[in-house]
Order: structure tokens, then sequence, then C-alpha cells
């Protein structure tokens, strides 16, 4: 489980312009699949390819946010398709 840091300011105002709210940025964080990158980012997703009435309250199906190595939120998006 991640604890969220800081957003950066583009991150925040991507997250205003896709509609994904604080809430669910926390449940991604909480509940999403990590991926290492070299440099020591962090590309944390959720993926679920159908979304159910059990979603209330949780980030819409299919996010993704991108953190440095300190844990920083650098943007937040919606997935465009699953990982192979």
């Amino acid at each position: 489980m991640m604890k969220l840091g800081k957003i950066s300011p583009l991150a925040f105002s991507r997250m205003k312009q896709r509609g994904i709210s604080i809430a669910a940025l926390n449940d991604l964080l909480a509940r999403g699949q990590v991926e290492k990158q070299f440099d020591g980012a962090q590309v944390v997703y959720l993926d679920s390819p159908i979304p159910a009435p059990t979603w209330a309250g949780r980030p819409q199906p299919r996010l993704y946010a991108v953190l440095d190595a300190a844990g920083d939120v650098l943007t937040v998006e919606r997935r465009v398709r699953l990982r192979a």
C-alpha cells in the first residue's frame, strides 16, 4: 500500500481536467499494481475491464499514476489500453 505524497501542479491540473478526485488517487495508490522503472520512478495502475456497481466511491477502472523516485505524483491519467 502506497501513501499519497506531494502532487505536482501539473498532476493536480490534469486531475481536474480529467475529473479524477483525490479520493480516487488515494484508492489507486492503495490498491493499484506497481511497476518500477529503471530511474526509480513508479507507474501505479488499476485495470478493470468492466465497471460494476461495487466501484461506487472508488476510482474509475483503468487509471494510472506516475510517481517520481521520492513518491511525488507527476501525472494521473485514464488508461487507454490494458497491459499485455
